[in-house]
């Protein structure tokens, strides 16, 4: 098992390659679900060597060859340089944000027998033919985007089936390192259960539809293409289905009886009121305008993540890491003061298993209190035991996760990177958990300590203490005071299962009533007035001049481009800030380090204020037009991620410089770099499409100026 901490981990994978080399079980492909943890592990097997003096000289010789494909400036770049001594003990790393000619490398010797030990993300077990005797898990959950779940079927099978080489091999071996407790249905489902089912993600996008529109001739349209696609054929065959899933539900519907139905519809009714109010406060509560100057190291706040409660946790630091200065005044604007761009350094309690990355909140005991009487009051407020193996750590959080800003302030150790400090704030919390484990803690009051003196905000204030004063007073409420309350819990369980179930039936009967066509007739229809008042279509949907320009943007957002290209937005830009304002387009992952320094900021400021304004424009004419976009959402999805890093590639900064200006992986730059260079040949097309030869030339200047050193390396 993995362990509580990284040191135990490190002597598992030892103690493990150990037995591997022992009993000539290698080549060995040992799986991780995180590019970091594909770095971290072969620091622990520093004392084991695989290869003998033999192949180490073949794998310096194969790995000089490789190096000639490379400029001779780039073959001394950190990222090329420590992967040899790795290479030369039979150890190898593939993921993504290598360097490709590294990847490259690293199947070449694999595939030889040169690299006996392999740490590689899922990507390895797709579409590469590299078989090897064993594969190892390093853990059987993995991060999907939204949560931490067990892997699939078909995720296990694909990568599994790596072990065991055709020829060689009378069978392959298969090791899970499992760190916690799994049941016993969970890995037989994840070992043997049915795969995946397909299914299609058919969009309609402007690209497309403004391509139909332009080539349209007889019946060859966008419904045409849309009632042919494998997304229609999925739905009509999924009818039966969700018709036979209704009867069910009428059935166990029609076997719910809730006892008082009309008094549990109202007190369900309130307690949904009532939480509705205090999300609407918690809105201005958090607004950084107000809530920074409370935020001090020591606070304690609650954080709630969707349905995920962390509980509370207490403030480290707070950064804006869109810029600007921390209280949100002066310095930050309007843009840079939202909730979105502040990350709030929280030190929370978490499940066993975060030292080695997988996060989770920790779980409390359930305290239950007694009456006078003798009889169960319920779950207590605030109270509870942690549970065995949870630790505490410090966890970015984004400000509009902050779910309640307590006044309480603990005092912090001066140093939390040490484990023991951190403990120490833990066990503080321990005590206050004990000490008000009757009641809540108490939090700063919105009117009186923040002073927010907004109407709407008091309105909400006072309609939220009025459906509290008749929850009060609500029978279901006084018979739970009374230490009662077991019949009326259970009639309200019955009731929000019965309203599931209709939620469930209504939107079963929607779907079954509406086809997809006409879903996407809606949709269509949408988007073609979208194009009207845009200019890019007229009112007998022919193509116009910025329609024609759209037409060539398949890489990035094509209606904001177009926007910037006809507003004069780019033809004010030379060719270098063009490439770093176009880089805003790439889709990279999150990073917490894009500070631009007083050259880019100075050259960019006003284009990528430029951009954000019309990302707003583009945004509202959707919605206006029926369309399910946020418009915040919309304009921050264009982050400046990548902004100072193109920007000085672009002016011939050294690769390993521009690697220090991003916490960004080499390949993900890379391949963002590249894609960049695809967009910019697009737009290079688009505006020669409209007749924009300068405009064109400079899009063209713009790919050149990437088109060199390791980034464009064969």
């Amino acid at each position: 098992g993995g362990g509580d901490n990284g040191d135990s981990g490190a002597e598992d994978m030892y103690k493990l390659m150990k037995m591997i080399i022992a009993r000539d079980f290698y080549p060995v492909i040992v799986f991780s679900f995180s590019r970091r943890e594909c770095e971290e592990h072969p620091k622990a097997l520093s004392k084991l060597d695989f290869t003998s003096d033999d192949e180490k000289e073949q794998i310096r010789h194969i790995y000089s060859n490789a190096l000639l494909c490379m400029p001779e400036e780039d073959r001394n770049l950190n990222a090329v340089v420590k992967i040899l001594p790795l290479l030369e003990r039979g150890i190898g790393i593939h993921h993504s944000g290598l360097l490709p000619i590294i990847k490259e490398l690293v199947e070449i010797l694999f595939g030889e027998s040169l690299v006996k030990c392999l740490f590689a993300t899922e990507t390895f077990a797709m579409g590469l033919n590299m078989p090897a005797r064993t594969v190892v898990f390093t853990n059987v959950k993995k991060f999907d985007g939204v949560e931490m779940r067990v892997l699939a079927p078909g995720e296990y099978t694909q990568m599994s089936g790596r072990a065991g080489r055709r020829g060689k091999d009378d069978r392959g071996i298969c090791i899970i390192m499992v760190d916690e407790k799994m049941d016993e249905e969970q890995l037989q489902a994840m070992c043997m259960g049915a795969p995946q089912p397909l299914n299609s993600e058919f969009k309609l996008s402007y690209y497309s539809i403004l391509n139909l529109l332009r080539r349209a001739s007889g019946t060859i349209n966008a419904e045409y293409v849309i009632a042919r696609s494998f997304h229609q054929f999925q739905h009509t065959r999924s009818v039966p289905a969700k018709q036979a899933r209704l009867l069910e539900i009428d059935e166990e519907r029609s076997a719910l009886v809730v006892a008082g139905e009309e008094s549990v519809k109202e007190y369900a009714e309130l307690r949904r009121d009532i939480a509705e109010c205090e999300r609407e406060m918690l809105k201005h509560v958090v607004d950084p305008a107000r809530s920074l100057s409370f935020l001090k190291p020591g606070r304690m706040i609650r954080v709630r993540d969707g349905d995920t409660d962390w509980g509370w946790g207490v403030v480290v630091n707070v950064v804006n890491i869109a810029g600007g200065e921390d209280e949100g005044g002066a310095g930050a604007g309007a843009a840079g003061n939202r909730a979105e761009n502040y990350v709030v350094d929280t030190l929370l309690q978490c499940a066993p298993g975060a030292a080695d990355g997988h996060l989770a909140p920790a779980t409390r005991t359930a305290v239950v209190t007694a009456t006078r009487n003798g009889k169960s009051a319920g779950r207590a407020t605030e109270g509870g035991e942690l549970e065995k193996g949870c630790t505490s750590e410090v966890v970015p959080v984004s400000l509009k996760l902050v779910a309640g800003i307590s006044a309480i302030r603990l005092t912090l150790p001066e140093d939390l990177r040490q484990r023991h400090a951190r403990e120490s704030v833990g066990l503080a919390l321990n005590e206050l958990h004990q000490r008000f484990a009757n009641q809540p803690f108490p939090r700063i009051d919105p009117v009186a300590d923040m002073g927010i003196s907004d109407p709407a905000f008091l309105d909400t204030v006072a309609k939220c203490e009025k459906l509290e004063r008749k929850l009060k007073k609500h029978p279901m409420t006084k018979a739970e005071a009374k230490g009662g309350g077991g019949a009326e819990r259970i009639a309200l369980e019955q009731f929000e299962r019965k309203a599931r179930l209709d939620e469930e039936a209504a939107q079963l009967r929607l779907e079954v009533k509406s086809t997809e066509l006409s879903k996407f007739r809606h949709e269509l229809g949408s988007r073609g007035r979208v194009l009207r008042r845009l200019g890019h279509i007229d009112d007998d949907q022919v193509v116009q001049l910025k329609g024609r320009a759209a037409c060539e943007v398949d890489t990035a957002d094509e209606l904001l481009v177009t926007e910037l290209m006809f507003n004069g937005c780019f033809s004010r830009l030379d060719h270098h800030q063009l490439v770093a304002l176009a880089s805003c387009f790439m889709p990279v992952e999150k990073s917490n380090q894009y500070v631009m320094s007083a050259e880019t900021k100075e050259a960019l400021e006003k284009p990528m204020k430029e951009m954000k304004e019309t990302a707003k424009m583009v945004a509202e004419v959707q919605k206006e037009c029926k369309l399910a976009i946020e418009v915040e959402e919309y304009v921050e999805s264009f982050k400046p991620v990548l902004v100072e890093v193109v920007y000085h590639w672009s002016k011939g900064m050294h690769f390993d410089e521009v690697c220090k200006k991003t916490d960004l992986f080499e390949g993900t730059v890379i391949r963002a770099m590249r894609r960049l260079d695809e967009l910019m040949m697009e737009l290079n097309r688009a505006a020669a499409a409209v007749g924009d030869m300068e405009l064109a030339k400079k899009f063209q200047d713009g790919a050149e100026s990437l088109r060199h050193g390791v980034v464009f390396a064969a």
